[in-house]
């Protein structure tokens, strides 16, 4: 079974994505800041294979709290894949350059249960698990 990281300020949205992620099939658990998302990460009984995070938190950027994850993992950790949700459509060129080369990916809030089906199904696939 895949486990995913949500990190999102916004404690509905973040019930939200994590009831559906089980729904879907995979663990998920929840962080409201970097603090909580590298605590969660540190204290998991297991490996988290996806973080998905929101670009904008309330205190920081996505973009930096997911830099500093990877900074921050253990060597002996396999590296999630990492992406970010926003529900800003105002992003310039330079931001979604350093998006592209820091992320797997951008979803657009809402997220539909459609993508998030697709995320959960191609991480399972991944390794062949269910």
């Amino acid at each position: 079974m895949r486990h995913l990281l949500i990190i999102e300020d916004d404690d509905d949205l973040r019930t939200e994505l994590i009831e559906l992620i089980e729904a879907l099939g995979a663990r998920a658990i929840g962080a409201r800041s970097g603090e909580e998302a590298l605590t969660a990460l540190d204290t998991a009984s297991c490996s988290v294979d996806v973080i998905l995070c929101d670009l904008r938190l309330k205190a920081e950027s996505g973009l930096d709290v997911l830099r500093m994850l990877r900074h921050r993992r253990s060597t002996s950790m396999t590296e999630p894949t990492m992406y970010l949700m926003t529900g800003h459509l105002d992003l310039t060129a330079a931001a979604l350059s350093d998006i592209a080369t820091t992320t797997s990916g951008l979803f657009t809030k809402p997220l539909r249960t459609a993508t998030l089906r697709a995320l959960v199904a191609s991480q399972i696939g991944s390794t062949g698990n269910a």
